[in-house]
């Protein structure tokens, strides 16, 4: 199946989640969390990413995440990532109990799509405190994509985590699997990259994001993927594909926000204040626009 015909399927058959001017939406992905080890790059950003969200929880966002949330192509095990990064999922159980929470798989965390693995994994781990297995979120669902439909102007917004854009994934994940865990994570652990990735590789990025913006168009559709990790907000005329960018950039962490029925670009850094105290800043990076702006 080709690119073209996999994106047009998920959309066809996503979920549709209503949304008007009174609601406020934060899309992150790529967050990657890991196990707390030197492999692990979203633990440099964890403190900007806790303030973030915490950030969100308090103003009453609704949480969406856009594929590759948890590092499970590196890591094999999720509890050590639970454990981890335990301030991080007390948040995100808040806004699941609030149903303020959508999740979306991507390539490093495709296993979610397997509704038994869903439940085995995300949703049990074992309390530090009472070493009995603890329910993390009930009902856990994950999607492949999901639709976002604004009720004022009738615009949908297609979220899609955007690894559907790269064929070559679709047909050697396993590969992919084994070399990350077996090959990459060791020697990440001594300051190296690793060049298969699309975030690290150019003309790969390029040639997955030619596929999605070539959807976009063609289909005259909007959408909010991650995958490449470099964001993008449409300039005017432009095909409607925004990119949330990630959570793993050397210094700072990207997101995209809906509020009043306009679509902002955030950068969240840490950054000296005028005393000389570091403070997390939140910054515009590209918007806000209407969303029928882009219809």
């Amino acid at each position: 199946m080709g690119n073209q015909n996999r994106l047009t399927q998920i959309f066809e058959r996503a979920k549709r989640v209503e949304f008007s001017n009174d609601d406020r939406l934060v899309f992150f992905s790529d967050v990657h969390r890991g196990n707390n080890s030197w492999a692990d790059e979203f633990a440099r950003n964890e403190t900007i990413y806790i303030y973030a969200l915490q950030h969100y929880y308090d103003a009453g966002f609704t949480y969406i995440e856009v594929g590759d949330g948890d590092e499970l192509l590196k890591f094999k095990y999720i509890e050590p990532i639970r454990i981890a990064h335990e301030n991080v999922f007390q948040l995100l159980q808040k806004f699941h109990r609030e149903n303020r929470l959508h999740y979306i798989y991507g390539n490093h965390d495709i296993e979610y799509r397997n509704p038994k693995l869903v439940h085995k994994k995300p949703n049990r781990i074992i309390s530090q405190i009472t070493e009995e297995p603890e329910i993390i979120f009930n009902d856990f669902i994950a999607h492949e994509g999901l639709i976002f439909k604004h009720k004022e102007s009738n615009v949908m917004l297609f979220a899609v985590h955007g690894h559907q854009g790269d064929d070559l994934f679709h047909r050697f994940i396993w590969l992919n699997r084994i070399l990350l865990r077996m090959l990459w994570r060791p020697l990440q652990l001594l300051g190296l990259q690793d060049p298969s990735s699309v975030a690290q590789n150019i003309y790969k990025r390029q040639k997955v994001e030619e596929e999605l913006i070539k959807w976009s168009a063609n289909q005259k559709q909007p959408m909010i993927c991650g995958h490449t990790h470099k964001e993008r907000f449409p300039k005017k005329g432009k095909p409607p594909y925004f990119n949330i960018g990630s959570c793993v950039h050397p210094r700072w962490i990207t997101c995209i926000e809906i509020v009043g029925g306009k679509i902002t670009l955030i950068r969240w850094r840490i950054k000296p204040n005028k005393k000389g105290q570091l403070v997390v800043k939140r910054r515009v990076r590209k918007g806000s626009k209407r969303i029928e702006h882009f219809a």
